[in-house]
């Protein structure tokens, strides 16, 4: 209801705005009245004139007071559309709308809810002359209060769905009033059932007939009598004086904890935790303890568990033989420094690695121990325990003088066996060779079968067939070349393996077959954006093993792409190569990448060394280039100084 409105007239004369007589309509104890209330008031007669309006309206609606009675309640509903009283839209359709539903006095009672988000009840009646009373009330804090209610019920609701327990409510009859999901599978009922409000006694009847629920250990035998066997459980776990928890089995497999709360109106809550796990769990725990002792008895070593005061709580069978029956050390300088040791564990609460002791047994005998300490804590992390666990390392000691003088050949046959199993399992290396063939088939397969459509479709062009023989002859290229590889990398493994020497020699270009070593790695660079630019002279003859030296290019390579360049990084490796005099090639491998960090440089060609093993390295690539460069190639590879940025290795090897 507006107060004052710009581009409307009002009813009211200047000379009836100054001070003067009270309002026309009503007489003074009505209008009292009205001005009290806590509703606004508005009565309309039949030509949709106000007649009334009362100060709470104008308050409600946030407008001044300014209108008196005998206004146009149609000017008064599109002015309040304008301001965007019945929300957003087309204002002169919106107050027709409401114009219409005033007259039909449709619905007689509705909630109006303001823009400011206050929630209005209007209420309108019909009168006899054909014009209407309508009050609003302000039900914004009784609808906020239920909207809370509401949300704080449906909360409530789902923390108990929600909650890894069954729950029940049941009232001071043992009826069922409230539940949730979990209950209902574990009492196995439905939720009809429920709704129905059984007692108490008539699930556990329904739970012995089933089978979900079995007599208890010690409970008369009851034959059939349902009935019986519903009381004897009821008698004892019905009512209960206070706080009441017991775990049963169920038919089904399960194991429940059952806690059953009175209330003080004689109701009560119980709540039931599927406790299989747990139950699963001790019984598991009780065989690892088994299982533990046994295996602790089994280990020849001495172990023995202290107590902070140094009290033994637990030895092994190991320790008990060694001992006898004092069942412990005998006094003197190794029990002293164990002692101190222990008080160590204590005061750090860090255990004491390995070390060599040297201390007599029960019999008196000296025997050299390798041993260690370690602190058992609490949640706190002070220490509670002290394991100590010592082997008996006499024997071996003994063995070390007798060991030292063959130590030097059993280190050169280690190498020599790891440099054979290395080279045999490294085959598998021939699969980037042999999938370029693969990959080149494929790809010529495809052009085949487009040529031959073309062919049969009788459309076939002459710069058709002119592509198809360049595919063709690069892709026959490709397969001859990576299938000679792979033979040669094969022959090439098994002959490092044995004597590091090729079974396969014969002269080369340089420059030329390093150009096929690229053709056969241009699949892995085209998923790169890293080019591979060479400064080889043509005419460059090498007397030497082209499958080796392939081999070192390309691991040189593709250990550039996965180490030296991020994924979608851009760069370029340069290859370079000099005949120097005497006989000998200098050829230069240097990338723009990363580069190699100072601490690892002096790492990079042992075997299996890699920093992105979890990554599908295997650190093998620039081991086999040292093994093939110094063996096989009878040169050398080495790392050189890359500056601030990219890698640098020079390999040198002869002409013949």
């Amino acid at each position: 209801m507006p107060a004052r409105i710009p581009d409307l007239p009002t009813n009211q004369s200047p000379a009836a705005a100054a001070p003067g007589p009270e309002p026309v309509s009503g007489d003074d104890l009505a209008v009292l009245a009205l001005e009290q209330m806590d509703q606004g008031v508005m009565l309309v007669d039949a030509d949709l004139r106000v007649r009334v309006i009362n100060p709470r309206l104008y308050e409600m609606f946030d407008v001044p007071m300014g209108y008196m009675p005998g206004d146009d309640y149609a000017r008064m509903v599109r002015y309040l559309a304008r301001r965007g009283e019945y929300g957003p839209g087309d204002p002169d359709v919106l107050a027709a709308s409401h114009l219409e539903r005033t007259r039909r006095a449709d619905p007689p009672l509705y909630e109006h809810r303001r823009p400011d988000g206050r929630v209005l009840e209007v209420r309108t009646r019909r009168t006899s002359a054909g014009g209407f009373v309508r009050t609003y009330s302000d039900v914004t804090e009784r609808r906020r209060a239920e909207d809370d209610l509401a949300t704080q019920r449906h909360m409530l609701r789902l923390t108990l769905e929600n909650m890894g327990q069954g729950i029940v409510l049941l009232d001071r009859d043992l009826r069922y009033i409230a539940w949730n999901r979990h209950a209902l599978d574990i009492l196995g009922v439905s939720e009809e059932v429920m709704c129905s409000k059984p007692a108490l006694s008539d699930i556990v009847r329904h739970q012995i007939s089933s089978g979900l629920v079995s007599m208890p250990a010690g409970a008369p035998d009851f034959g059939d009598d349902l009935d019986a066997k519903t009381r004897y459980l009821m008698d004892r776990l019905g009512r209960p004086e206070r706080e009441f928890v017991y775990a049963r089995p169920q038919g089904d497999g399960r194991f429940i904890e059952v806690r059953v709360v009175p209330l003080p109106d004689g109701g009560q809550v119980r709540t039931f935790t599927d406790i299989t796990d747990r139950v699963i769990a001790d019984e598991a725990l009780r065989q690892s303890r088994e299982i533990l002792t046994g295996v602790i008895d089994a280990i020849p070593a001495l172990i023995d568990v202290k107590e902070r005061d140094g009290t033994v709580r637990l030895t092994n069978r190991f320790y008990r033989e060694t001992y006898g029956p004092a069942a412990a050390p005998p006094p003197g300088p190794a029990a002293d420094r164990a002692a101190a040791l222990d008080r160590l564990v204590v005061d750090s609460s860090q255990g004491v690695p390995f070390h060599e002791d040297r201390a007599p047994d029960g019999d008196g005998a000296t025997r050299d121990w390798l041993t260690t300490k370690m602190p058992l804590t609490d949640e706190e992390g002070e220490v509670t325990h002290i394991v100590t666990v010592a082997l008996d390392i006499t024997a071996r000691k003994r063995a070390e003088a007798e060991l030292r003088d063959a130590q030097a050949s059993l280190i050169q046959a280690e190498k020599l066996s790891s440099l054979a199993q290395l080279v045999a399992g490294v085959a598998h290396e021939v699969n980037t060779p042999i999938g370029v063939t693969l990959t080149a088939i494929s790809h010529l397969g495809e052009e085949v079968g487009r040529i031959r459509a073309l062919f049969e479709e009788n459309r076939i062009r002459r710069s058709d067939f002119q592509d198809f023989l360049d595919v063709a002859w690069e892709s026959t290229r490709m397969i001859l070349s990576n299938v000679e590889r792979a033979t040669g990398l094969i022959q090439s493994f098994k002959q490092v393996a044995s004597d590091q020497a090729s079974g396969e020699r014969r002269p080369f270009d340089l420059a030329a077959y390093v150009d096929e070593v690229l053709l056969s790695l241009r699949p892995r660079l085209r998923r790169t954006r890293v080019t591979v630019d060479l400064d080889i002279p043509a005419g460059l003859i090498v007397d030497g093993y082209p499958g080796s030296f392939a081999q070192v290019l390309s691991n040189l390579i593709i250990n550039a792409l996965v180490h030296a360049y991020d994924e979608g990084e851009a760069g370029r490796i340069l290859l370079s190569a000099r005949e120097q005099p005497a006989g000998w090639i200098e050829m230069h491998y240097a990338d723009d990448g990363k580069g190699i960090p100072a601490d690892i440089r002096p790492r990079i060609f042992e075997p299996f060394f890699t920093t992105k093993r979890g990554m599908g390295a295997s650190g093998l690539g620039l081991s086999i280039c040292a093994n093939i460069m110094t063996g096989t190639m009878r040169g050398s590879i080495a790392l050189e100084d890359g500056g601030d940025k990219g890698t640098r290795f020079l390999l040198r090897f002869p002409v013949g």
